[in-house]
């Protein structure tokens, strides 16, 4: 018990003291698969999101309040999928950042984190080869029972040792985890190895959860995948669980001169607050595209109209004089020519 107490509090120490020396508090994929070329995957500032549609994408609102709402709106940028660096790649322009009004500034010290989820909507269509959908509670509960495979694809630093490389993410490739979902009753279960949880922190109905085996060498969150999501890929399709998130049992991969033999815990909230959100974005892309299409009727009005004219210009017949001595002929023809042994007066 005391090895667990004490590997507890230092893994604690160590996050809360990244949090105060400015070090993001995001993460990212430690032991995963290259994953470059992951269709919903992209980089948003610091940290990770997920392409869920054309124009939606899915992140937090930690990453989003580093530069602020008013920056992105106005000059955010988002990068084609699954790319490694975004030299010489096409950008699309963010137009609407949504986040709960609800959300709170993670409190990472007391373990506090509240809504912290948000949406970009860009003003323009990202090229979308995977179609992804937010999983029902019915289907979170199928997930659980059939073991399926979770991953998650993000932007962040493979190993703790990286943490001062946090500011070249729009180097570096992404990376995937995979693992499996527990239940809300597991999670309970889960935490009851470590007896000095205050079980008041794990109290929260519905919370899905997903264990990180670092001591198996197995994908683990680590930084800069803040904004990433977990999903179960079937036919084709990806289901959404919900964004990245800590547990009480977190030791967001320490550099490897530290050794925690302890899994870490990542909970998935009920993604209710994740999908009225999205309810919104759907909203505002389907009125913008309802102008667009308006204005490209407008266009191709004006266009038809003025081709029309064109032609019909040229089309126009005109009448011309023609003499033979004393004799003379009119001719009206779109292109008029005098008969032969006349000439045009």
């Amino acid at each position: 018990m005391r090895n667990r107490t004490r590997i507890l509090v230092t893994s604690l120490i160590i996050i809360f003291g990244q949090i105060l020396s400015g070090a993001l508090p995001a993460h990212s994929v430690e032991f995963g698969q290259d994953a470059t070329g992951d269709p919903n995957a992209v980089k948003v500032g610091g940290g990770s999101g997920f392409l869920y549609s054309e124009r939606i994408i899915i992140t937090v609102a930690h990453v989003i309040e580093g530069a602020g709402v008013a920056y992105w709106e106005s000059n955010g940028r988002i990068y084609n999928p699954g790319i490694v660096s975004i030299a010489g790649q096409r950008w699309y322009g963010v137009k609407k950042v949504l986040i709960p009004s609800t959300y709170v500034k993670p409190d990472y010290r007391n373990n506090i984190i509240i809504d912290d989820i948000a949406i970009l909507v860009l003003r323009e269509d990202i090229p979308l080869t995977k179609k992804a959908v937010l999983a029902t509670e019915e289907q979170m509960q199928r997930f659980v029972k059939e073991k399926s495979k979770v991953e998650l694809v993000g932007y962040g630093i493979t190993d703790g040792s990286q943490r001062s490389s946090l500011s070249f993410i729009n180097n570096r490739s992404p990376n995937k985890l995979t693992s499996t979902l527990i239940s809300p009753d597991a999670v309970v279960e889960f935490y009851k190895q470590y007896p000095n949880v205050d079980s008041n922190k794990i109290n929260k109905p519905g919370v899905y959860g997903i264990v990180q085996h670092r001591e198996l060498q197995q994908s683990h969150i680590c930084d800069g995948d803040s904004g990433s999501v977990f999903f179960v890929e079937e036919n084709n399709v990806r289901y959404v669980l919900g964004t990245t998130g800590l547990g009480l049992i977190n030791n967001n991969c320490p550099p490897p001169q530290y050794d925690y033999p302890s899994p870490s815990m990542s909970w998935i909230d009920p993604n209710s607050k994740l999908q009225d959100l999205l309810k919104t974005a759907e909203k505002i892309v389907a009125e913008d595209k309802k102008i667009e299409l308006a204005n490209a009727e407008e266009l191709r009005f004006w266009k038809e109209l003025a081709a029309k004219q064109e032609a019909d210009a040229k089309l126009k017949k005109t009448t011309i004089t023609c003499l033979n001595g004393k004799l003379v002929k009119k001719v009206t023809a779109v292109k008029p020519k005098c008969p032969a042994g006349y000439k045009k007066k």
